[in-house]
């Protein structure tokens, strides 16, 4: 490379309970808007921990985003005086290094529900009723492969094919927080007539709308840098995969967003959260639909309480 200058990264690699690694990868995400991925390593036959890995530029502002990100993962971890605290490591990288080792953790995912995800560099032959959403994993958080994401997948799958109307329940979806699109291009995979995307992180919707051109769906997916609080309209079917803290205070918006006969998925809680969750939605109006569970986490669907489907 004559004349060229590497730009310098580091490695930061966190060792944490496997339990744990959601909560501690989106702490990462929040406190340096750089995604991070996650390596299996069994240290005890009974116990099994998780490699988290994440990239930052080594710039002026690298010791003061290292100092809150270990101040916010050892606030975190006071809720935890049980577990043991996380090992850091750290590694200087140039950007071709840095390139390479994230690459190299992205495979094409496989989702169980005909949709296969795929780095933008991987080529992939969809296989017999398999529909390829390509992402590039390196840019946020949300590609498919945590078990909240899972849960809507699979509860979006389930409505297309056991609803009796999906024509009408996919006409017009919402997804709100929609992070790197991933719920968004799989609603218009699964044949959405139209979806409106949304989330209030300016690095979410710059990841979305990327997504969105890569996959050739500007036709049917528009994402807006919107807070939930400030949407207007009706729609069919919505998408929110958020914390329960979220979900709670969305619940009179979300009440007032659903067209009688819609649908409501919920996911990004606890399976001990869920009943909190549901007690909360039944008493602004809504009618439960159903619970599917996956590991610890758990998505709830609910119907709207107007009309029946």
């Amino acid at each position: 490379m004559k004349g060229t200058l590497l730009k310098p990264w580091i490695e930061v690699s966190l060792t944490v309970p496997t339990p744990l690694r959601e909560e501690v990868s989106a702490l990462i995400f929040e406190e340096t808007g750089q995604g991070s991925f996650f390596h299996e390593e069994t240290i005890e036959a009974d116990r099994s921990r998780t490699v988290i890995l994440t990239y930052l530029p080594r710039n002026e502002h690298l010791r003061d985003q290292l100092r809150r990100l270990k101040k916010r993962i050892e606030a975190f971890y006071l809720h935890f005086p049980e577990t043991e605290p996380p090992t850091w490591t750290f590694r200087h990288l140039f950007e071709e290094n840095w390139q390479e080792n994230w690459k190299r953790h992205f495979q094409p995912l496989r989702l169980g529900t005909g949709l296969v995800v795929c780095p933008t560099w991987e080529t992939y032959a969809p296989g017999p009723g398999e529909t390829v959403i390509r992402l590039d994993p390196g840019q946020a958080f949300g590609t498919g492969g945590h078990a909240s994401t899972r849960l809507c997948l699979k509860a979006m799958d389930t409505l297309r094919k056991d609803s009796t109307s999906p024509d009408f329940l996919f006409s017009r979806v919402l997804d709100i927080g929609t992070g790197t699109g991933i719920l968004a291009l799989a609603a218009a995979a699964y044949g959405a007539g139209s979806v409106l995307a949304v989330d209030n992180d300016p690095l979410a919707v710059e990841a979305a709308v990327r997504h969105v051109r890569l996959n050739g769906m500007e036709d049917t997916i528009r994402v807006e840098p919107t807070a939930a609080e400030d949407l207007r309209g009706e729609f069919t079917l919505v998408l929110a995969n958020l914390t329960l803290k979220d979900l709670l205070s969305l619940v009179t918006v979300l009440h007032k967003l659903l067209v009688p006969g819609g649908r409501l998925v919920t996911s990004g809680v606890l399976d001990t959260q869920a009943k909190t969750l549901i007690h909360a939605y039944l008493r602004q109006g809504f009618l439960f639909d159903s619970l599917l569970l996956e590991e610890e986490w758990a998505s709830v669907l609910f119907r709207s309480g107007t009309k029946g489907e």
